[in-house]
């Protein structure tokens, strides 16, 4: 997915608080009345007052928006929501917008409707980056959601799913009028939105153009014209009459079916496995975690600490745009434990030293091609970094106003106090079986001293399973890494911030920590004086005065990433291996997407693993994505963040490009 450098609202402003587009020479909404004009247009015509109190138990209402622009849509819609549906339903609420505001611009807006003073404070909490892309926020206690692309929307609806539970309920067709804004009112805009909806899919524009009219009716849209809000003449409104079948693009991508809430059994209790089983027992899963280890969090989630930052790539690839959603969920929800000081960490700044020629020119280059905004990184020369660190620097930097360091224990054992979960310790894993019973998928789990059932199995060991990741097809590598643990009275002075050089060094509550090796293919679980060493000639080459140890005096500890081969995780539904060779490997890799089926699954066996060293930053995304998946609710990734770390990914890339 190409991310093109983002282009920000220029705003005027009229003597009423009504914003003016420079670019497309258009204001954003009446001068008369805002706020009647979002009702009369968008709200009345799509019957949403009515629809929202006839909602389903546990259901979810969908509503896709044209241009985001102040928020006042979203502002109007979520109040009506808030007032009319119960507590067990959720508003998902998807908006495009190719030239977002600046939150200064949207609130200057939302000071004139002190009525949606709460809907404003909660939203400004969670306002995303100002960065191309997909940004989820989650709003009175998930209740709503809502989903900003930034970019265009002919970009961004193409990376929508349209499995049944994702299917949109009602479209507000905003944005500035086809006349002005001719690129978004294509065909192609129809065509997915027809894509994407149901047979009982309602919208409303302001504008009655003809093309605009004859082009729905042309996707399978009834259309009819009302009286426009106040200078506008006419509207429209309609319903989608003639729903079309349309193939997937990566039939092999297709999510699984959906399981209904049970039992679940989650392997392993590190991150991965500790993130899962949250996420679950949140959602009224009943989840038994099984750890090989003596205790929870015994591998690299019981590292001291760990550095969390966004990854920076010169392009802004897959991998940046990856795990940029991953730090914003990590972010979502961190920072609440951490104000209520349930985990051990701060979230406050970390710095990335570029230590070399290389990582300069690509910090540089994706500060000027994708227009980073500073509230996710800054440019730093070598005296302020050392100025930010408290401590002399050799190089310059990058900035994270919103990274920092976790104590990846202390974040597993608050997933792991959820009261649905129950953690059994000193249980290895030896058998993985399904059952296949008649209604539901059952799953049968075998341990040295132990059987267990339920209805799903989420498989989170890590790298040192080697004969369960082999059962599942998982081409996970294990890398040792060890660690050197610094004593206050080892160091010079503690850091301002952790920080990021050939390795990391970062405060942490004994001292500091300094590493990591990367140690492949050694499995030797010893800690080594050469390890130590090592960590700690990348600390002083980075920050000369700053460690005062000797290798032979530190402590440390080793422990083992999962890594993959394209560096990205591994998550979601494990495929049926059989299956796959039948309908795709032995088949020709030639033949057009749709001629062939879409994927098959084992049913109720999942995996999140292969998060490597960026755990921190991956787990978090790595368990929304699942829950999704399980339940059967929209991604909460674009498809092809989704499909960057499905199981099926390397033995279907192989098969496509005819090895």
């Amino acid at each position: 997915m190409e991310v093109k450098k983002l282009s920000i609202a220029q705003i005027s402003w009229t003597g009423n608080a009504v914003p003016y587009s420079r670019q497309f020479e258009d204001y954003y909404f009446s001068s008369d009345n805002g706020l009647q004009e979002v009702h009369h247009t968008f709200i009345e015509p799509n019957c949403l007052a009515e629809r929202f109190a006839l909602s389903k138990k546990n259901s979810v209402f969908r509503i896709a928006e044209t241009g985001f622009g102040s928020g006042l849509n979203f502002l109007a819609v979520v109040q009506l929501w808030l007032q009319v549906h119960p507590l067990n339903h959720q508003l998902h609420f998807l908006s495009f917008e190719k030239h977002p505001m600046r939150w200064v611009d949207i609130e200057r807006v939302h000071q004139s409707y002190p009525q949606f003073s709460l809907i404003t404070s909660a939203l400004r909490a969670q306002y995303p980056l100002l960065i191309s892309g997909w940004h989820d926020v989650w709003l009175f206690e998930r209740r709503v959601r809502l989903t900003l692309w930034f970019g265009d929307v002919l970009q961004g609806l193409p990376e929508c799913d349209a499995s049944t539970n994702s299917l949109v309920d009602a479209w507000i067709l905003d944005g500035f009028t086809p006349s002005k804004n001719p690129d978004m009112w294509q065909p192609a805009l129809y065509q997915q939105m027809a894509r994407l909806s149901h047979k009982h899919t309602t919208f409303a524009t302001f504008t009655a153009a003809g093309n605009v009219r004859r082009a729905l009716q042309a996707a399978g849209f009834t259309v009819q014209k009302a009286s426009g809000y106040g200078k506008k003449r006419e509207m429209c409104f309609g319903q989608l009459e003639q729903p079309r079948k349309h193939s997937p693009k990566a039939p092999w991508f297709t999510r699984p079916t959906p399981i209904k809430t049970g039992k679940a059994i989650v392997i392993g209790a590190g991150l991965a496995g500790a993130s899962v089983a949250y996420q679950l027992a949140n959602a009224g899963w009943q989840v038994t975690v099984l750890e090989a280890e003596s205790d929870v969090a015994k591998q690299a989630s019981g590292n001291l600490a760990g550095t969390v930052h966004p990854l920076i790539t010169a392009d802004w690839n897959l991998r940046s745009q990856w795990y940029l959603q991953g730090f914003e969920a990590m972010l979502r929800l961190i920072i609440p434990w951490l104000n209520q000081q349930e985990v051990v960490g701060e979230l406050q700044g970390m710095v990335q030293m570029l230590v070399t020629k290389t990582s300069l020119e690509r910090a540089r280059e994706a500060l000027q091609r994708v227009g980073l905004p500073t509230e996710l990184a800054i440019f730093l020369n070598r005296e302020q970094v050392a100025q930010k660190l408290g401590t002399e620097a050799t190089a310059s930097g990058l900035f994270f106003p919103n990274g920092g360091w976790l104590n990846p224990s202390s974040v597993v054992k608050r997933c792991l106090q959820h009261p649905n979960i129950t953690v059994h310790v000193k249980q290895s894993v030896e058998s993985l079986v399904q059952l296949n019973p008649p209604c539901s998928p059952l799953w049968q789990v075998d341990t040295g001293n132990h059987r267990y059932q339920s209805n799903i199995v989420v498989v989170a060991t890590g790298s040192l399973h080697d004969k369960l990741n082999q059962q599942l097809g998982l081409p996970i590598r294990p890398v040792k890494g060890q660690v050197t643990h610094l004593k206050a009275d080892q160091i010079s002075t503690t850091l301002n911030f952790p920080v990021i050089h050939a390795g990391y060094s970062s405060p942490c509550l004994e001292g500091a920590v300094s590493g990591a090796t990367f140690e492949a293919p050694n499995m030797s679980e010893q800690t080594s004086i050469g390890g130590h060493q090592q960590n700690l000639d990348n600390a002083n080459q980075a920050l000369p005065h700053w460690a005062t140890a000797s290798a032979n005096t530190v402590q440390g500890r080793v422990a083992f990433r999962p890594t993959t081969p394209d560096h990205l995780p591994i998550i979601g539904a494990i495929p049926d291996p059989q299956w796959m060779e039948e309908s795709y490997f032995s088949q020709s890799h030639t033949h057009v997407v749709y001629q062939y089926p879409a994927q098959r699954y084992q049913a109720g066996l999942y995996v999140s693993n292969g998060h490597g060293p960026r755990g921190l930053i991956s787990v978090f995304l790595a368990a929304e994505s699942l829950l999704a998946d399980i339940q059967g609710t929209a991604p909460v990734q674009p498809l092809s963040l989704y499909h960057a770390s499905h199981p099926a990914r390397f033995a279907i890339r192989k098969w496509r490009s005819g090895k």
